[in-house]
């Protein structure tokens, strides 16, 4: 039997032996239009490395022999020159659009991408350009001194990167080697998720020199660490600051973030108990135990400093009998706490909030990791224990204008994600489930439309793949925007345009414009001013269009502002924080400036080591294009999954 697909009535003939039966309606068989026209719409002419995805989704139209847009003709797809495309044959829209995203090949050069219906045919032109080799990068340098078969203090850590600057998958063997001595310990290590490669028990033994640990992979480009004198001397040792003080306090009150310092022989080696540590500063008085015994691990760590007297900048400094001193980052001391913002002391959550939301009521909803999500209420400082229908670590999450919260996605483990979409009722403290997503979201970004519809992006699916296509939830409907293709890294950080699109506002130094209607399409934004990709970074809308993106890679303290209601929105540059900081958060406050807490520096992935604990406040309206202040110090390194979030009395948690 033959299907007919056709608008208007029709007429079907079934013919059975010898008798023959007819239907017929009341008007005459009308042919369906045709396709007759395939038309080039976006994605020509694209440019991008070898082995990478092209930013711009490659679409088509189909156009019927009426003129008009037609549905559901089969495009096919092909490559030339390397690569692939996500889809070998893909339906036209509504709107008769058919898209597909394009990986290029390993071989720089130009590629062709075919599209075809029948006899139809229009080819994509693209260009690959051979990037740098993937690479090893020596993210943490091993110590400078060694002792004589003793575990560096110091141990490296390296970073596996593709051409793109991107982490390479989990699983590459890279091997540690020495010449002209002998390397101990694990040798050998892989990398994780993020592409970190940790050595833990490194160790020279050989002759006194200085020598270079050579880092190798198969396929990679390899590195070589800087210098490590090897000595069996145990004189010339330092004094380390391994914990600065905070850099801001309050006149006579204890430094929030209170100094640890270590104590080195000449070999670099941890020196152990029992040796004096003493810290002064000059021009104000320090009170507090100034002077603080070692201990086994060669560590002084001061618990009670404070500074009293004029205000200004100020540095401590650390000294030890036999070892060179240290001098602190700077302190910056104000008289009172309005000049500097005033932190409560840390007080227990019942999880860790990895997740937090406002609710309409003033409660804090939050959800961690594991155990039960709760409820804190401020005014009482009482939790709710709410058991969820699903895991929701790592979802997206959005409150809608009726006041429930939408939890888009969820948890299976690392890296694989959950279809769901819940729902969570402030006013009788119960959860629902709505219709789910195609495919399950870890890490996906939902905002909230002019509409009240969620956009919802992005996101690794139950088989850890990157969920290419965005999806909007409408009142407890789910469709896909097949026209809106794009892979995008975890969390994108989107906002809702004045234009009414959905801008994506990072964290690659590409941004993206996309329209949530019908199928979707999207359209290339302004590229960062910042040419490394803001990974980690902050960003929020801090008014009408208005965003102000801060910090990530590792680590920069950099920030950039852009205007999407100026007739071609461009990123500018705005003053920079005065600390470098990836994991931290921004908060918009009620005055309209915008408050930086917490991340971590350096050059690892989340170094809990080098947590940033003095807060800043950016007021837009400073200077010639916005100014940091520094302000008080919290106590507690908050680093990869912190949170903040403004409550309604002002105070920001």
């Amino acid at each position: 039997m033959t299907t007919l697909r056709q608008i208007g009535f029709w007429a079907l003939t079934a013919t059975l032996a010898a008798v023959s039966l007819t239907c017929s309606s009341d008007s005459d068989l009308s042919e369906p239009a045709q396709p007759a026209a395939l038309v080039m719409v976006d994605g020509n002419g694209q440019v991008g490395a070898i082995n990478q995805t092209l930013p711009d989704s490659l679409i088509v139209r189909v156009d019927g022999d009426d003129g008009q847009p037609l549905a559901g003709v089969s495009v096919g797809w092909t490559v030339a020159g390397g690569g692939s495309v996500d889809h070998s044959a893909v339906l036209s829209g509504a709107d008769g659009r058919a898209a597909v995203v394009r990986v290029l090949g390993g071989t720089a050069g130009e590629l062709t991408t075919t599209a075809t219906v029948s006899d139809l045919i229009v080819t994509f032109s693209s260009t690959a350009q051979a990037g740098e080799e993937p690479q090893l990068i020596v993210a943490t340098q091993p110590s400078s001194t060694a002792k004589d078969d003793v575990p560096l203090i110091q141990q490296p850590v390296l970073r596996a990167e593709d051409a793109v600057g991107e982490p390479l998958p989990a699983g590459l063997s890279v091997t540690a080697s020495v010449e002209g001595a002998t390397l101990t310990g694990t040798t050998t290590r892989t990398s994780d998720g993020f592409g970190q490669v940790r050595f833990t028990d490194l160790a020279l033994s050989g002759s006194d020199g200085s020598y270079n640990l050579t880092f190798s992979a198969s396929g990679v480009v390899s590195v070589r660490s800087t210098d490590i004198v090897l000595s069996s001397a145990t004189e010339g040792g330092q004094v380390v600051i391994t914990t600065q003080p905070s850099s801001a306090a309050e006149n006579g009150v204890a430094l929030g973030q209170q100094p640890v310092v270590r104590v080195e022989n000449g070999a670099g080696q941890p020196v152990g108990a029992g040796v004096p540590v003493t810290a002064s500063v000059t021009g104000v008085t320090l009170s507090g135990t100034a002077v603080v015994e070692t201990d086994a691990s060669g560590n002084a760590s001061f618990t009670n400093l404070a500074l009293s007297g004029a205000n200004g900048t100020y540095h401590l400094t650390f000294s030890a009998p036999n070892a060179a001193e240290a001098q602190s980052t700077a302190v910056t001391l104000a008289t009172t706490s309005a000049e500097a913002g005033q932190w409560t002391a840390p007080f227990d959550w019942p999880i860790v909030a990895v997740h937090m939301m406002l609710l309409p009521d003033g409660r804090v909803l939050s959800i961690g990791r594991t155990r039960n999500p709760q409820v804190w209420d401020p005014a009482t400082g009482v939790f709710t224990d709410l058991p969820s229908p699903a895991r929701l670590f790592c979802a997206g999450h959005v409150l809608l204008a009726d006041g429930r919260v939408l939890v888009v996605g969820g948890h299976i483990s690392d890296g694989h994600g959950l279809p769901n979409m819940t729902l969570f009722s402030p006013t009788d403290n119960t959860w629902s489930s709505s219709t789910p997503m195609a495919r399950g979201r870890w890490y996906p970004t939902a905002t909230v439309m002019g509409n009240g519809d969620v956009a919802i992006e992005a996101g690794t699916d139950e088989d850890s793949l990157v969920v290419t296509i965005p999806e909007v939830w409408s009142n407890g409907s789910i469709r896909q925007l097949t026209g809106a293709k794009d892979s995008l890294p975890w969390y994108p950080r989107s906002f809702l345009a004045p234009d009414g699109s959905l801008f994506l506002a990072g964290a690659p130094r590409s941004t993206r414009f996309v329209s949530v209607s019908g199928v979707g399409s999207s359209r290339p934004g302004p590229k960062h001013l910042f040419d490394q990709g803001r990974n980690y970074g902050s960003a929020v809308m801090y008014d009408d269009g208005k965003i102000l993106y801060a910090g990530g890679a590792y680590t920069t303290n950099t920030a950039e502002t852009i205007d999407l209601d100026a007739p071609s929105p461009t990123w500018s540059w705005t003053a920079p924080m005065a600390f470098a900081r990836r994991h931290f958060n921004l908060t918009v406050l009620p005055t309209g400036e915008v408050l930086a807490t917490g991340g971590v520096a350096g050059t690892l992935f989340n170094d809990l080591t080098k947590g940033v604990h003095a807060a800043e406040l950016w007021d837009p309206k400073a200077g010639t294009n916005g100014e940091w202040t520094t302000l008080a110090s919290n106590v507690i390194t908050r680093g990869y999954h912190g949170t903040s979030l403004l409550l309604p009395d002002g105070r920001v948690l």
